[in-house]
């Protein structure tokens, strides 16, 4: 009998990592792609929620028949029955407060949200409401309180030091500025509603993966000599469904019901999906070392699905037997994704917002700004700056990824050409630069304003410090009037006010300030009506 506490599934495994994966990618500024990729995963996860109760009851009918025939077995058969319900009380909470969220996210009753999917959420990229519905509403410490309690409950009820892995709600987490944040922040401050919403249903299949380690933990309490399965699978445990090229696929693979002083005998090919006995010489062959479990490890390169199929021998009394298994995994290019919010530049001087994901989590990313320097905003956002001194060159973003065990996977790189930050045009009032204005138009607004064009997307202002204007009348030149800050002194009001018609006045030596440096402006050349 296997008693390893049973371990995820396989398929479990790749829907956590796909979670992951996704919570990796977002930024605020949610896209629709990932919204819609939130809302498959949260499909795809219910349908194994779904899966998996069905694998649970069967379980509980095996247990029950098995009580039946054992007698040895009913005092453990009792205590899943008590187990059954404790998850089963914990996971109808859990459906109750998804319903909940669902009509406190959108705003409506639950007769009108009740049956539909994340895709059907109206607000499912609101960053606010997760937030205050689990930490301010204290919902969070609510469901904490509960996990604690199921968990506490099942390990007294079953004894003997078992105790239950997952949804460890004590744990402390580190936010990008490596600072520990509780639970409840981890998972809901700053999250989209969609990516919440998912969560719970990856929580809710959490506690179906222990109910289901209970129950086969209490099963295997049971004497294996007293009694004997009768159907006995290959089950293949693999670390990861996704692999990066040039790394390596690695997964276990054992025999429920093995007797573990026996040396198994794996004959396994790859791209098969069945292998048969006759074929056994031709296979590639792994022994096992210890405990009835064989660890392979397949080689990658292609990139794309991937199959395996092969046979295990189990030596029996008088014969050998041989068990079936196959199993698929998928290979994937070590690419990350660097994303600049505004343009594919990077401007010297300022504060440049880019986004950076990639297929792992982010606290794994290790990346090299190629002289520039970058402040974290969190959710893999960040401001770049680049020095003056690099404007016309060019920088390279790298990305790597540390995989643990001293080792790091290259992720990607990307250019990005500098350049200074472009000039700011100056305006007398809301855009008055050259030709022929009336006194009052000139003086509805008497200032100097420098801004910067439409076409540039940052939003960067500017400080008017000084400027000279200087009269021209009747073809005299008046001396220039010095003045510090934006809006016109009294003297020039005047000077607007009592001008004849012709009259020239130029604005000249306009000096502005902003975090991109000083400059100074174009002349205004206006005559007056």
């Amino acid at each position: 009998m296997g008693a390893k506490n049973c371990p995820e599934t396989p398929r479990q495994k790749m829907i956590g990592m796909m979670y992951l994966v996704l919570t990796a990618m977002l930024a605020l500024n949610v896209s629709k792609d990932i919204l819609s990729a939130f809302a498959t995963v949260n499909d795809t996860l219910e349908t194994t929620n779904a899966n998996f109760t069905s694998k649970i009851d069967e379980t509980y009918a095996i247990f029950a028949d098995l009580q039946e025939k054992q007698p040895k077995a009913k005092p453990y058969y009792a205590k899943a029955m008590q187990a059954k319900k404790i998850f089963a009380e914990t996971v109808k909470y859990m459906e109750d407060l998804k319903l909940d969220f669902f009509c406190y996210v959108d705003g409506k009753k639950p007769e009108d949200v009740k049956g539909k999917t994340l895709a059907e959420m109206d607000a499912k990229d609101n960053f606010d409401k997760p937030g205050t519905y689990f930490i301010t509403n204290k919902k969070a410490d609510e469901m904490k309180a509960k996990f604690k309690k199921m968990k506490s409950d099942v390990e007294t009820l079953v004894g003997d030091g078992f105790k239950l892995k997952g949804l460890d709600v004590d744990a402390k987490f580190k936010d990008h500025d490596e600072k520990n944040v509780p639970w409840e922040n981890h998972n809901f401050e700053h999250v989209v509603a969609a990516g919440v919403y998912t969560l719970l249903n990856n929580m809710v299949g959490e506690i179906k993966n222990m109910e289901y380690e209970t129950v086969k933990h209490l099963i295997d309490q049971i004497d294996a000599g007293s009694f004997k399965f009768d159907n006995v699978t290959a089950k293949v445990i693999p670390n990861s469904r996704i692999v990066f090229s040039g790394d390596a696929f690695e997964a276990d693979i054992i025999v429920a019901a093995s007797d573990s002083r026996q040396a198994l005998e794996v004959f396994w090919a790859g791209g098969r999906d069945k292998v048969s006995t006759d074929e056994l010489d031709k296979l590639k062959k792994e022994v096992s070392d210890s405990g009835g479990v064989v660890h392979l490890k397949i080689p990658t390169g292609g990139i794309g699905d991937q199959k395996f199929a092969g046979k295990i021998k189990v030596q029996g009394p008088d014969s050998a037997t041989y068990y079936d298994f196959a199993e698929t995994y998928t290979v994937t290019k070590p690419t990350a994704a660097v994303a600049a919010e505004k343009m594919n530049v990077f401007y010297a001087g300022i504060p440049n917002p880019v986004t950076i994901s990639a297929p792992v989590a982010a606290e794994k990313l290790r990346i090299n700004w190629g002289g520039a320097s970058a402040t974290s905003l969190g959710g893999g956002r960040y401001d770049v700056s680049v020095p003056q001194s690099m404007s016309g060159k060019t920088i390279t973003i790298t990305i790597s990824a540390d995989m643990g065990g001293g080792k790091s996977q290259a992720m990607g790189k990307t250019d990005f050409r500098v350049k200074p930050v472009p000039e700011p045009t100056a305006t007398i009032g809301a855009g008055i630069t050259s030709g022929r204005q009336a006194k009052d138009v000139l003086l509805t607004n008497p200032l100097i304003v420098a801004q910067m064009s439409k076409d540039f997307n940052y939003e960067l202002r500017w400080t008017v410090v000084s400027y000279k204007v200087t009269f021209v009348r009747n073809n005299v030149e008046e001396a220039p009037i010095q003045v510090r800050g934006p809006r016109f002194p009294d003297n020039v009001v005047s000077k607007i006010r009592s001008a004849s018609s012709g009259t020239q006045m130029e604005i000249s030596d306009i000096k502005v300030q902003s975090i991109a440096g000083a400059r100074t402006l174009k002349t205004i050349l206006v005559r007056i009506k």
